[in-house]
């Protein structure tokens, strides 16, 4: 291929395609009223889309006659040499070259740049240097999405030795986006307020830019990562964190290639530390006796007497070290643990960038599986670290005493000094206002627990998500007794774990319902003061109330609200019901919105759900799940046998519920005022002759139907809930409920109790009804321009089929997450 060519088109398709599987697959993120950042998270229509979940934070400019920042780049800890720039500018690329010729040009400017304090370090990692690599002509074969980049960056050693090799995305360590026909493929604009390009051409460029940026982060244990753009004769240079993007002041590299030059010698003497790699982490080599015990773990069950125990947590390691390029021993706290492949990992670069293993405990290498999660937290004053809510509810000796139904915590603790530093740079160029950073501070941050569970999906029938639903509901009304509060009640944040004892030489297997990820929650005692720039939650599963006032505190009505969200949002995916479009309806119910006064509301069928008591469905009257075929409940008492799933009664008194809390909050509401206050005498006595005038007929046909004429002024009464005072109190009654975690917990178990539970069946899930490639018919590209995480309803999943059932990314529900302030889901 030419220099000058531009590539094909269809890598970017296949991207585009593939990461559009369904935003209802995951859960979205979101983080209202950022007004800089796409990486902030919106609801459906704004963040749903598959574009990358990050956006440009500033421009940072390097000045004409110097190199990049010493704050961008680290400090090189060598001087350049004297010749730096007279080599530079003796071999600039030659755009109407090819390719080939680009990387042998730049590969002229390494040739000196060999990184003598990698030679020092363990291994000798780098002692050959480094070598750019044409990498547009084959997909990396790990490499789900099948993308390909133009010019790739690689230590000499692990370079592709031929150019049909393509890009290997675990070993880049900057890659090169090559669009030299002209100007107009920069995928920044310094022209517009957020520094984002108007053309769709333009968008796209950056969106595919991204894209190899976050799959670099997914493929590599990275802090910070550089990319270098090339569009016409002009560069600019772009660094990643979780945070945002900082990308330098296009520049002439042809005419000035010694600043390209002077940031590629200085980037190859750096430590792998300060290009971006974690040092906590360490490939596992073959031939080693942690890759021996990986392996002997994965094929041998953990026996109790002569049972063998752990079958599902073995399965799922055994299915993460199946590539050899996965295998990991990670430090956390100081205690390592040998990983495989992420069981979840987030697709975005902006926020915690959640990733979840499945691990062994080196310090008890035979004992049980243990869950590890990988995040960057948010650092501001009033968060508490996830670990450190886990040890307080897991605190035997504190009034309240443990709380049953949440993770167990083995150890936690941040990763070494390793911190966002996008959020500085906004800080640097907006000296006055630091407290309206858009932008949060990320902690590199990692946390180990006991319990390794199964996805909320995996549930065998209506029973059991019910009960599995009602313990976490117990776990939440155990943890708010004792002074937490979640916060983030979400599909994704619900999971079952398998107890298992041995009772009479037998071995029992319980299923319990377990809420984790607390990393969002807040003391009930703490001030309601904001902790960060963004409301925290998840879109699909808050209130509706929360959403429609942004600056409102979560209370427990919200919560118990958000439970019984996820409590549809599985039933509608997995046991039968009257809807006949389930993808519309998921996607109208869970991620609808509205927008007004530059903010997101909640969608108009959840509110008008919350409001009525009654879920709607369009050519099937009112939402009603249905028997499996051939059951048939028993009767109870002199009643005949139910036609009917005896879900829908629970749903129907929890939506009674709903509907009380919401009727008073119209009723609280005052009324606007009347009359005509602030009106001059004379202009109202005007304004009431002409409207006399202009609809004196209408009087007259009034006054016939009537019988009468009419005299004075009508009174004007605005429509409004009219209820009586018993009625009023009745209301006062069941909305009073939905404080009360006993009252609900009272509600779910009366469901379960003497003849009722006959009228459970049993066995009655089915196989995911969300279609796979569903897309929202209204998925147009305005709907669709800004970031978000796919949208499901699982943070945590299984990956490979769970029986007959088919187990979802996990979808961070893209974790909603709304900015308020005027007030965050990742």
């Amino acid at each position: 291929p030419r220099w000058l060519n531009h590539r094909p088109l269809r890598p970017r398709q296949v991207l585009r395609r593939r990461r559009r599987r369904h935003h209802l697959l995951q859960p979205l993120e979101l983080e209202f009223r950022l007004p800089l950042l796409r990486h902030t998270r919106l609801p459906r229509q704004q963040a749903l889309s598959r574009r990358p979940a990050l956006s440009i934070l500033t421009h940072y400019f390097i000045p004409p006659t110097s190199a990049p920042s010493q704050s961008l780049l680290a400090k090189a800890r060598q001087k350049e040499p004297k010749s730096l720039s007279s080599w530079t500018t003796k071999t600039p690329i030659k755009p109407e070259n090819s390719r080939d010729t680009g990387a042998a040009s730049i590969n002229k400017w390494l040739k000196d740049a060999n990184n003598d304090d990698n030679r020092a370090e363990a291994g000798s990692a780098h002692p050959d240097g480094y070598t750019v690599v044409v990498t547009c002509n084959k997909v990396d074969p790990i490499d789900d999405i099948k993308q390909r980049c133009d010019l790739s960056l690689y230590p000499t050693a692990c370079a592709p030795q031929d150019r049909n090799d393509g890009a290997n995305w675990s070993e880049i360590e900057v890659l090169f986006k090559c669009k030299p026909h002209s100007v107009s493929d920069d995928p920044f604009d310094e022209e517009a307020e957020k520094f984002e390009p108007i053309a769709e051409h333009r968008r796209e460029i950056f969106d595919q830019i991204m894209s190899y940026a976050i799959l670099i982060f997914t493929k590599q244990h990275r802090a910070h990562l550089f990319t270098v753009a090339l569009f016409g004769q002009m560069a600019r240079i772009i660094r990643w964190d979780h945070s945002g993007v900082v990308v330098t002041k296009k520049f002439n590299y042809f005419s000035e290639p010694v600043k390209l030059g002077r940031f590629l010698w200085r980037l190859c003497h750096l430590s792998a530390t300060q290009r971006g790699h974690d040092p906590t982490v360490a490939r596992v080599r073959s031939k080693t006796l942690d890759v021996d015990l990986m392996e002997r773990r994965a094929k041998k069950a953990i026996r109790l007497g002569d049972h063998e125990i752990g079958q599902h947590a073995r399965v799922l390691f055994a299915q993460s070290i199946a590539n050899k390029s996965d295998r990991c021993k990670i430090t956390v706290d100081g205690r390592d643990f040998l990983v495989g492949r992420p069981h979840v990992a987030s697709s975005e670069l902006a926020g915690r960038g959640t990733r979840c293993y499945v691990a062994i405990d080196c310090d008890h290498p035979d004992g049980p599986f243990v869950y590890l999660k990988d995040t960057w937290r948010v650092a501001h004053d009033g968060i508490e670290r996830e670990g450190d809510v886990l040890a307080f509810l897991n605190d035997e000796t504190l009034p309240g005493g443990r709380v049953d139904g949440v993770p167990t915590l083995v150890c936690h603790g941040d990763v070494g000094d390793q911190q966002t530093v996008s959020q500085d740079v906004w800080k640097a160029l907006h000296p006055d206002q630091h407290p309206e950073c858009p932008l949060k501070t990320h902690r590199h941050y990692r946390i180990v627990v006991q319990e390794v569970c199964l996805p909320m999906n995996c549930f065998k029938d209506a029973a059991e998500l019910v009960y599995l639903i009602y313990l976490c509901i117990k776990a939440h009304g155990q943890a708010h007794k004792k002074g937490v509060v979640h916060r983030d009640i979400s599909a994704g944040n619900v999971l079952i774990y398998i107890r298992e004892s041995v009772v009479d030489g037998q071995l029992v297997q319980e299923r319990v319902g377990i809420l984790t990820d607390w990393e969002l929650s807040k003391r009930t005692d703490a001030p309601e003061t904001a902790r960060q720039p963004a409301r925290t939650g998840t879109w699909q599963f808050m209130s509706a109330y929360t959403l429609d006032h942004l600056n409102e505190p979560i209370c427990i009505p919200d919560e118990i609200e958000a439970f019984f969200h996820v409590l549809l949002f599985y039933a509608i995916r997995y046991l039968r019901h009257n809807i006949y479009d389930v993808g519309d309806f998921m996607h109208t119910y869970f991620d609808g919105f509205e927008k007004g006064n530059g903010e997101y509301y909640c969608g108009e069928k959840k509110r008008t759900a919350m409001n009525h008591g009654v879920i709607r469905v369009a050519g099937s009257g009112r939402l009603t799940f249905t028997l499996p075929p051939g059951f048939t409940p028993p009767a109870i008492g002199d009643s005949p046998p139910r036609k009917t799933h005896i879900l829908n009664d629970l749903i129907d008194s929890l939506l009674e519920l709903f509907r009380a809390r919401y009727t008073l909050h119209e009723l609280s509401k005052p009324a606007p005022p009347l009359g005509d206050a602030g009106v001059h005498p004379n202009q109202a006595s005007a304004h009431t002759s002409t409207h006399r005038g202009r609809f004196a007929g209408m009087r007259q046909d009034l006054a016939v139907l009537h019988g009468s004429n009419l005299a004075g002024t009508a009174r004007l009464q605005h429509v409004r809930p009219k209820v009586t005072p018993e009625e009023r109190a009745q209301l006062e009654t069941l909305a009073a409920q939905l404080h009360n975690h006993k009252e609900i917990e009272y509600l779910y178990a009366s469901f379960f109790v003497d003849e009722v539970v006959q009228q459970w069946p049993l066995q009655d899930a089915v196989p995911d009804q969300l279609p796979k490639d569903y897309r929202p018919k209204n998925d147009t590209h305005e709907a669709t321009s800004a970031t978000s995480r796919p949208v499901t309803g699982s943070k945590r999943t299984v990956t490979e089929d769970e029986g007959d059932r088919e187990q979802q990314e996990p979808k961070r529900p893209a974790r909603v997450t709304r900015a308020s302030g005027k007030a965050q889901l990742d």
